[in-house]
């Protein structure tokens, strides 16, 4: 899913060199006095913008919609994977540029193709881990050479599973990318259910399109480690019948019906005093708290079952490190004789200046639930790099 656009926003994040560049060619913005614009003032290029035709306004809409999902963290990530195998003598210059965006705008001009790669990538990402997303491992870990017939296989298995299941997806076209760092990619588009919407037509009306829009599903075979992660609506009784599709029409082997792997969490650590939360700058968090814990006496303890006390959002760590303290002191009890099994996590972000901070909570139970997979995509990448760098996941 992209990430929310926001056109005044995303112009004032470049150097108006690089807006300059970007819209030379575009009749409608020679009036715009480039060299006498200040630094964020972009009201001269919205009200050119406003007098563009619509197909020009759709193409830069476009290159800026991938130059904002290439801006954040995730996308820089993999933005540099695809400059340093594709145009590594050009990182010097990436590298010099002033921010996130100018960076992924950059690009762009200089390494088209890398760009373009990058930005099908990152929107990919954003759905890895996510609540379509399940991930199988124990499959072969010989290279991979993709062949026409393999791409052709591929299309005929996913194809006649949605027709004969759902009679949609009468046609399929498989696309092929390969990563840096060896995944594999393979994006799957089927026409879904015709739709009537309303769009507006050449004269500014309202009028219905009855149109058969596309749903894709994503396969990410990684040979090296043996596993593949589907990305497909329908939760795992979909992707099951998908992923021996793949095996079969790609890796040429017939698989059961195995459930997909799960993380393995761990929370006791949270109880030591010397833990920190930790954060870094890429997370843009303001704080992070812990709400809620439930502790499990490993002796007994007579009448109780677990504690579970929960916390201000306003106490500190420290703060809740001794309520802890002083709630297992009454019951007798120390930290070694109790299990940390399930904790609920806030993280606040920074406010953009414009609105109150962001605020989300997830919970963690041991020994593999976490509904980080129902949050947000911009922010479920953030809480799940929190939970590895924390620990919390097991590698």
């Amino acid at each position: 899913m992209a990430k929310a656009f926001d056109l005044r926003k995303q112009l004032k994040l470049h150097d108006n060199h690089l807006l300059r560049r970007l819209f030379a060619d575009e009749e409608a913005t020679e009036s715009v006095d480039w060299e006498g614009l200040k630094k964020h003032e972009v009201e001269p290029i919205a009200e050119a913008w406003e007098a563009m035709p619509d197909a020009r306004r759709r193409h830069f809409q476009v290159i800026l919609q991938d130059v904002n999902e290439l801006s954040d963290p995730r996308g820089q990530k993999v933005l540099i994977e695809e400059l340093e195998w594709q145009s590594p003598e050009k990182m010097p210059a990436f590298q010099a540029c002033a921010s996130p965006a100018d960076k992924a705008l950059w690009a762009y001009f200089e390494s088209s193709h890398a760009f373009d790669s990058a930005a099908i990538f990152a929107r990919a990402e954003s759905m890895r881990g996510g609540q379509y997303s399940n991930r199988w491992n124990s499959l072969p870990t010989d290279p991979l050479t993709v062949t026409e017939e393999m791409m052709a296989a591929l299309q005929n298995e996913v194809r006649d599973y949605y027709w004969k299941k759902e009679l949609r997806g009468q046609v399929c076209r498989v696309h092929h990318y390969s990563r840096a760092g060896g995944a594999e990619f393979f994006f799957a588009y089927l026409p879904d259910w015709p739709d009537k919407l309303l769009v507006f037509d050449e004269d500014g009306n309202l009028t219905p399109r009855e149109e058969s829009y596309t749903f894709n599903n994503v396969f990410v075979y990684v040979p090296s480690e043996g596993a593949i992660e589907l990305i497909a609506k329908g939760g795992k009784p979909v992707q099951k019948e998908l992923r021996k599709a793949f095996c079969r029409s790609v890796l040429g082997i017939e698989v059961d019906d195995a459930e997909p792997e799960k993380p393995v969490y761990q929370l006791d650590h949270l109880l030591d005093p010397s833990f920190a939360f930790t954060t870094e700058d890429e997370d843009r968090l303001a704080a992070v708290r812990l709400r809620r814990i439930r502790l499990l006496p490993k002796v007994n303890v007579p009448a109780i079952e677990h504690l579970e006390p929960k916390f201000s959002e306003h106490a500190t760590h420290a703060e809740v490190m001794t309520a802890i303290q002083r709630l297992l002191g009454a019951y007798g009890l120390d930290r070694s004789q109790v299990r940390s099994t399930q904790v609920s996590i806030q993280l606040v972000f920074m406010s953009d200046g414009d609105r109150k901070p962001k605020r989300m909570t997830f919970n963690v139970s041991c020994p593999n639930t976490c509904d980080l997979k129902g949050k947000r995509d911009d922010e479920r990448v953030v809480g799940e790099r929190c939970v590895q760098r924390w620990g919390i996941l097991c590698d």
